[in-house]
């Protein structure tokens, strides 16, 4: 059992009660239906800064201030800091809440509740410098161009690294950078995870992009930064099969469905306006219908369209049930994981398909570029080919377990 597992932080609760003490820094404790619902509160203000938030590259200050007011950049720090720890179910309900509202807010949120679970096999010593003073932090990860390195020096690791692709760089104030070569004596040695303060980092702006553009997904670099050796992970060489200490493939995975939920979330975000607009009684022009919402047709291609996104939510839900159920430091088999990936993968394929018919209900019109609608669906087109969730080679992935060929194809997992 790690220092900051789910399962120590719930013992320390535990035996803290026991004493007649509550965790140093719990700030509540709030049911899961509570968290959704501040989460659900939240989708009238996201949504009215869906516009800014993409203009501005990032979250709008006012969505990520009412998250934090809320709680839910809390959702995995630890629990002596006022971590919450809902369920794994819980948790893609909130971030799905998040993406009702804004996608690139929720993949922000989606991100660092990830990220910041990745963290938490760091020692006392090194979740008391982040935490210790915002128990808000955010948190990003990232995993690093091929020609990143790691020097051993004095107390840590002296490391250069450039992540392509790191969501919220601009506005996050950690970043764990992921599996880093390990350079001794001219060779690879090992691999390394290093966190790093944003404000050792250079960021270029780089993500221009049809969709998820609030994420500022940019690429960001360090350069001969000193990492104190409490905010490293390493696996020497002759442990590299023992890479799942850096960052577990269950873990992984589970991080992945944190991120697609907030783009099923978009698909929500997208029935909501579709339904308003048939509520308010739009007509279907060159047609004999004063009110779409009267006509077979479309009944039918809403109806049809809220099944789909139904079902993305119920796949998502499933695999959310899943880590739920598994034991604490134990891990998905391989089947099992690609089975959840695929379930993750039908998540988002279901979403799409209910995007396009709400598409085709809402017209034209939906695609204004004032119409909140045009954004959920580049949002959910870009987001759910992100190379961790694309369906190809989840799908190749999952038949080769099955048929029990080989290792993984997949890098991570």
């Amino acid at each position: 059992m790690t220092p900051n597992s789910p399962a120590a932080q719930q013992q320390e609760q535990e035996q803290g009660r026991e004493q007649g003490r509550e965790p140093e820094g719990e700030r509540e404790t709030a049911t899961g239906a509570e968290l959704v619902a501040r989460a659900n509160a939240l989708v009238p203000l996201l949504r009215s800064n869906i516009a800014r938030t993409e203009h501005l590259g990032n979250p709008a200050p006012e969505n990520l201030a009412a998250l934090a007011d809320a709680g839910l950049f809390r959702l995995t720090t630890p629990a002596r800091y006022g971590g919450l720890h809902p369920s794994m179910r819980t948790q893609v309900q909130i971030i799905s809440e998040v993406g009702r509202g804004c996608a690139s807010t929720g993949w922000i949120v989606a991100n660092h509740a990830a990220s910041t679970e990745f963290t938490l096999v760091l020692p006392d010593e090194a979740t008391e410098e982040i935490f210790g003073d915002n128990p808000d932090a955010i948190f990003l990860s990232a995993g690093c161009a091929p020609d990143a390195r790691a020097e051993r020096v004095p107390g840590g690791l002296r490391v250069s690294a450039r992540a392509p692709y790191a969501s919220g760089c601009e506005i996050s104030d950690w970043a764990l950078l992921i599996g880093i070569p390990l350079h001794e004596d001219g060779e690879v040695r090992g691999a390394v995870n290093a966190l790093v303060a944003l404000t050792e980092a250079k960021v270029e702006r780089t993500w221009d992009v049809a969709g998820m553009s609030g994420t500022g997904t940019h690429a960001m670099t360090v350069t001969d930064v000193f990492v104190p050796e409490r905010r490293t992970v390493v696996v020497e060489k002759d442990n590299l099969d023992r890479l799942e200490e850096l960052l577990s493939p269950s873990e992984l995975v589970k991080g992945n469905l944190h991120s697609l939920s907030s783009l099923v979330g978009a698909a929500h975000g997208a029935l909501d306006l579709v339904r308003a607009s048939l509520e308010r009684g739009r007509p279907i022009v060159y047609s004999t219908y004063r009110r779409a919402a009267d006509s077979p047709a479309i009944q039918q291609a809403f109806t049809e369209a809220t099944h789909l996104v139904d079902t993305a939510t119920l796949h998502m839900l499933h695999v959310a049930d899943e880590f739920d159920a598994l034991a604490p430091g134990t891990e998905l088999p391989r089947v099992a994981r690609a089975r959840a990936r695929m379930h993750s993968a039908s998540a988002l394929s279901r979403a799409r398909e209910g995007m396009q018919k709400l598409l085709d209900v809402a017209g034209t019109s939906g695609f204004a570029n004032a119409n909140a609608l045009q954004m959920y669906w580049r949002d959910l087109e870009v987001g759910s080919r992100h190379a961790m969730l694309g369906l190809p080679m989840i799908l190749e992935d999952y038949g080769r377990a099955l048929l029990d060929l080989g290792p993984t194809i997949t890098q991570y997992h």
